[in-house]
């Protein structure tokens, strides 16, 4: 999606975790906009980091456009939020379903679904064209169960805690983004791994090293699920993935992904 709006509006792409290492991110365009998927209702927790640092945005005009899987929840709101606490503000956003990349949907077409953005992606270039501000794409036909959807974020927040600490094995004082970080001690790999190193070069904030030809996780994970999807092999499992599910957008390589890492630190 990014890349698609990128090309459209002759915008510069710039993967969030290239500049995520920097102690501020400098914003030096009349227009920015954001594309990042939502995470347990919420904004992953690179997007907060990354909101954080944004400098220089008082008489920028900011779009952002989330993907779900099962809904926005809180994190255009707190986008919003964050993006004000810096000096700016959010002109325009945008709710797309998209594919998930986690669990199957037997009901849901995957292709169908990224089809449907390309439909959208003419109201988004427009709107940015034309500084056009406004919440856009609330929903569809599903509205009233999206909706719902959003509003349990809150009651489902203590549940996710619950999980990740089950999931870790961490102590319960951690916060929750600390226990996001964590996630990645359920993950391993069996015994079809060959030891490519696939998975280390995926990851785009280098929380996974080769040690004897094994990946090792570092515990500051994204929960994006890259070296999940990515190996070639299917080895690697994980209590945030449901076993035997994989998704990888069909119009994106392999070499792009491993090109989206932060600087190594």
């Amino acid at each position: 999606m990014a890349k698609d709006i990128a090309a459209q509006t002759g915008g510069n792409l710039i993967p969030i975790a290239s500049a995520i290492t920097n102690d501020s991110i400098r914003v030096d365009t009349d227009v920015m906009g954001i594309v990042f998927p939502v995470y347990y209702g919420e904004l992953p927790v690179i997007m907060k980091r990354f909101a954080g640092k944004l400098d220089g945005i008082e008489h920028t005009y900011i779009f952002a456009v989330c993907t779900f899987g099962g809904s926005a929840g809180y994190s255009l709101k707190l986008l919003r939020r964050i993006i004000r606490s810096r000096g700016g503000e959010l002109s325009a956003t945008y709710r797309v379903h998209m594919p998930q990349n986690s669990f199957s949907k037997p009901w849901e077409n995957p292709r169908k679904l990224s089809m449907n953005w390309r439909k959208k992606l003419g109201k988004v270039v427009g709107n940015t064209n034309s500084r056009a501000k406004g919440d856009f794409f609330k929903y569809n036909l599903l509205t009233p169960l999206f909706m719902l959807a959003d509003c349990t974020v809150e009651i489902m927040r203590p549940r996710y805690r619950k999980a990740f600490m089950k999931l870790s094995d961490a102590s319960p004082e951690l916060s929750t983004d600390e226990l996001i970080h964590r996630n990645d001690t359920s993950f391993s790999v069996d015994e079809n791994c060959t030891g490519c190193g696939i998975c280390s070069r995926v990851c785009p904030v280098h929380n996974i090293k080769m040690t004897d030809g094994r990946p090792l996780w570092l515990h500051h994970c994204e929960n994006c699920l890259a070296c999940y999807n990515w190996c070639p092999t299917r080895a690697v499992r994980g209590g945030i993935a449901a076993e035997g599910y994989f998704y990888r957008h069909p119009d994106i390589e392999l070499a792009e992904i491993m090109k989206l890492r932060s600087p190594a630190e």
